[in-house]
């Protein structure tokens, strides 16, 4: 695991000037808007890679770019959010390339194309924010962060506030969806399945709502929850809600997982190495626990999930 991250890690702790707005600034706009995009200095496209086509890639393109990869995990750390890594995702690598890879094209997942990624919330079946921590696995994402490598004409990251879905919903929908009557199933960028049943969608927290909302990996175990889970599904799908966020190569943009949901729609991979390409980083607000980790001795950003 230290193999894997140590040198980009390593790079982090160098890098100084990486985050371009204040921390202060950059917490304060995270918190009000839920979102912020910011631009990574010394960005250089010509400098990068093409584009992988498999998974494999990764430790290639991790070494090739590791500057990158360094400066974009240190201005997280400057923002003062942990990034972390899932077991059982992504190969223990903090970095996930998002771009079509070869035999993933047909899922619904980070790396397919093929389908439409409706709104969800990513990693739904671990705790969220409002509910009691668990002591040995990792909690959901607070953040999420996407930097554009090459982009993709007509093809879009969009955002929607969960503060204003929740507007549209009646309140007894509302209570329905807070209620402990779903399942989530674990996401496909898993190597193995595994589900939860009986949490809410939404949880209250100091007057803040949080959601696991994810449209691929929901579903009600009674038909009154079911019934408002797909008034929330298709009150997902009215485009007034969503937000196309305007990445160019070189920007990045860093949203509260649970506080929003984000969406791709389809297209056509060539896998010539000028795809789409984003790379994907998860954080937290707090460092986690030596418990949640999957070895605190090897890496302190592996969190257990299993």
């Amino acid at each position: 695991m230290f193999m894997k991250n140590g040198i980009i890690l390593s790079i982090a702790d160098r890098i100084k000037d990486a985050l371009p707005i204040p921390t202060d600034e950059f917490r304060k706009r995270l918190e009000e808007d839920c979102y912020v995009i910011w631009k990574l200095p010394h960005f250089d496209a010509q400098e990068i890679t093409q584009t992988p086509v498999v998974p494999s890639y990764a430790d290639y393109v991790e070494s090739k770019n590791a500057a990158l990869h360094g400066a974009y995990l240190s201005a997280h750390f400057q923002a003062g959010l942990w990034p972390v890594v899932y077991q059982g995702e992504n190969n223990g690598h903090l970095i996930r390339h998002v771009c079509p890879m070869l035999q993933a094209e047909e899922k619904i997942s980070s790396q397919g194309a093929k389908y439409d990624f409706y709104p969800h919330v990513d990693n739904p079946d671990l705790y969220i924010t409002g509910e009691t921590p668990s002591n040995r696995l990792g909690g959901c994402p607070d953040t999420l962060s996407l930097l554009c490598l090459r982009k993709e004409e007509g093809v879009h990251t969009s955002l929607l506030k969960l503060d204003q879905i929740l507007k549209r919903l009646s309140d007894k929908d509302i209570a329905i969806l807070a209620s402990p009557a779903f399942r989530i199933k674990r996401p496909a960028s898993f190597t193995e399945g595994s589900s939860i049943e009986k949490v809410p969608i939404i949880v209250s927290d100091n007057g803040v709502w949080y959601s696991r909302f994810d449209w691929h990996n929901t579903q009600g175990m009674t038909l009154e929850a079911e019934a408002a889970l797909e008034k929330m599904r298709f009150i997902t799908l009215e485009h007034d809600l969503w937000f196309n966020v305007p990445l160019e190569p070189g920007y990045a943009v860093t949203f509260l997982n649970q506080r929003t949901m984000h969406t791709r729609n389809a297209f056509e991979p060539r896998f010539d190495g000028t795809d789409r390409w984003l790379l994907r980083v998860f954080a937290m607000k707090h460092r986690p626990t030596d418990t949640q980790l999957v070895d605190s001795s090897l890496c302190l950003h592996h969190l257990r999930t299993l």
